[in-house]
């Protein structure tokens, strides 16, 4: 039998928790090897999954999505994990092969304490990948902006992502309904029926709001680049794109953000 082309120990898994799923990727040394995501995960499926080492087999019969194309697995890979749940992250600690990183450790000049993980791993991978200075809107739970000059944070916003705010219109009063919050393309801007008005309102002031900052930026910084990131993103670079004179806007749409940045801050602990 011919030897395997890729040597197990070189196999990793990065992991990003956030407020309504997990994000994994795997990588075999510094090649990306993909990601996909799941739910939180429970007691039981993270005690599975940690005993197995995350097998790829182990994913299946948890009924989890997990890699698509396995490469000979190490019995204990490195987990490079960062978290906003710290629930969740509770769930792993036990893990041989953990490494936790903060917001602390990401090699990014200039960051304040209460700086979501997150949200500094991607402002440094979109910085690596597509270059300073740069604008990162993730479209996520919340929707945030996070813009960086030279490896260095620069400052930005938080705002409710799009279906939080449709949530907080059912929760906060009496007659407005629940919604389904997964849209899937632009709706009408002229509802006639509640429903529609409530997504009409949300998602048209959401995509008013995000041009302006856009705008703002390359007013600032004419060269900087805009990486979209998050699970709305795709959705709202197709309605930025619609707007009249914006089919030109150099924008990026790169869901991997926070992996990348995860991958620096283990070349920068091996250095």
């Amino acid at each position: 039998m011919s030897p395997p082309l890729v040597n197990p120990g070189q196999v990793w898994l990065a992991l990003v928790i956030g407020n309504s799923r997990l994000h994994w990727g795997l990588f075999i040394g510094d090649r990306w090897g993909g990601s996909w995501h799941t739910p939180h995960l429970t007691a039981a499926q993270a005690r599975a999954l940690q005993a197995a080492g995350f097998a790829p087999l182990v994913w299946q019969e948890l009924g989890l999505a997990g890699p698509a194309q396995p490469p000979p697995w190490p019995p204990t890979p490195e987990l490079w994990l960062a978290s906003v749940v710290a629930p969740q992250a509770a769930l792993l600690q036990t893990y041989p092969g953990l490494r936790c990183v903060t917001t602390a450790q990401v090699p990014l000049a200039r960051t304040y304490p209460g700086l979501g993980v997150d949200r500094a791993l991607s402002l440094l991978g979109a910085g690596l990948t597509y270059g300073w200075p740069v604008l990162v809107v993730d479209a996520g739970t919340a929707l945030t902006f996070t813009a960086g000059v030279d490896q260095a944070l620069l400052g930005g916003a938080i705002a409710p992502g799009l279906s939080l705010q449709l949530r907080s219109l059912h929760q906060a009063t009496d007659q407005l309904p629940a919604l389904p919050t997964g849209l899937i393309e632009a709706p009408p801007r002229w509802a006639t029926d509640t429903p529609g008005a409530m997504i009409s309102g949300v998602f048209h002031t959401l995509v008013a709001g995000l041009e302006d900052f856009i705008q703002a930026w390359w007013r600032d910084y004419p060269q900087g680049a805009v990486v979209l990131t998050g699970g709305d993103a795709p959705l709202l670079l197709a309605a930025l794109h619609q707007r009249p004179g914006a089919r030109a806007m150099p924008l990026h749409h790169d869901p991997d953000l926070m992996f990348w940045g995860l991958g620096q801050c283990r070349r920068h602990s091996q250095a």
